[in-house]
C-alpha cells in the first residue's frame, strides 16, 4: 500500500478518534468556502464518512469535490488533498479517500470570479484563421476562462480579445495567450480554455476590478441566501 496513502489514513484516523473536525475547502462560483467537519468513518481506504454542514453543500453542489491541508510530517509542509463527493446531506456527507492533488485554483496571484447568467461578459477572440463570439465563463485582473468547441484554440496561440461587459463598457484589443486547455467532463465536442492576459492597460484593469469586486458582493449576497436556515 502506497506509504503517503497510509500517512493520510492514519491522520484521518486520528482525527475520527478525538472527534476533531478539520477545515475543508470547496468553491462557490470560483470563491472558496470554508468550512469545519468531523470525519466520521474510515472505509478500507475507498469511502470516508464526514459530520454534514449545509454551509458548504451550495459549494458541493457545484463542484462535487473539496479539499484538506495535510501536513506531511517527513517533508514538513502542507499537501492538497481532494476528495470527491458521493453522497451528500445537510447532516452528513460521504466523500473517495482524500488524495494528493495538484489544484491551479490555490495558486492563483489574482481573485478569479465566475460571471453573471443573467448579466453575461461577452469577448471577441481573434486568433489565426478564427474569429468568435462568446460568453466568458469567469474572468481574473490576469484574464478570462471560455468554453469552446474542442480544438478552436491551441495551447500557447497568440489571441486578441474585445471583453464587453452588462454596464456597457467595451475593453478593446487586448492581447492575450492561450496558457490552459481543458476536457469538460461529460462533454467530449467541448473544452475549456484560459486566456491569460499578456498585457492590459491600468483603465482597463480597473474596469474588471470594478466588476468583479461588484460580482463578489452579488456571489456573497447569493451564498447566504442559499445557506440562511
Amino acid at each position: 500500500m502506497d506509504s503517503f496513502k497510509q500517512l493520510v489514513l492514519q491522520w484521518l484516523k486520528e482525527k475520527t478518534e478525538k472527534e476533531e473536525p478539520l477545515e475543508v475547502i470547496s468553491f462557490y462560483n470560483e470563491m472558496p468556502v470554508r468550512v469545519k467537519i468531523k470525519p466520521l468513518s474510515i472505509e478500507n481506504f475507498k469511502v470516508v464518512g464526514w459530520k454534514g454542514n449545509p454551509k458548504i453543500l451550495p459549494a458541493i453542489d457545484q463542484t462535487q469535490k473539496f479539499f484538506i491541508s495535510f501536513f506531511h510530517p517527513e517533508y514538513r509542509e502542507n499537501r492538497i488533498l481532494s476528495a470527491g463527493v458521493l453522497y451528500y446531506n445537510n447532516d452528513y456527507i460521504e466523500t473517495t479517500f482524500p488524495s494528493l492533488t495538484i489544484e491551479p485554483k490555490f495558486n492563483r496571484t489574482a481573485v478569479r470570479i465566475t460571471v453573471s447568467e443573467f448579466k453575461p461578459v461577452y469577448v471577441d477572440i481573434k486568433a489565426e484563421g478564427v474569429t468568435l463570439s462568446t460568453k466568458v465563463a469567469d474572468i481574473s485582473e490576469g484574464g478570462i476562462g471560455v468554453f469552446l468547441d474542442k480544438g478552436v484554440l491551441k495551447l500557447g496561440e497568440d489571441v486578441i480579445l474585445t471583453l464587453k461587459f452588462p454596464d456597457g463598457v467595451v475593453i478593446s484589443n487586448v492581447p492575450a495567450k492561450v496558457v490552459r486547455i481543458e476536457l469538460v467532463p461529460g462533454n467530449k465536442k467541448e473544452e475549456k480554455a484560459g486566456l491569460a492576459f499578456v498585457s492590459l492597460k491600468e483603465r482597463y484593469r480597473n474596469v474588471i476590478s470594478k466588476y468583479i469586486i461588484q460580482r463578489q458582493k452579488e456571489i456573497i449576497a447569493e451564498f447566504k441566501m442559499l445557506t440562511d436556515e
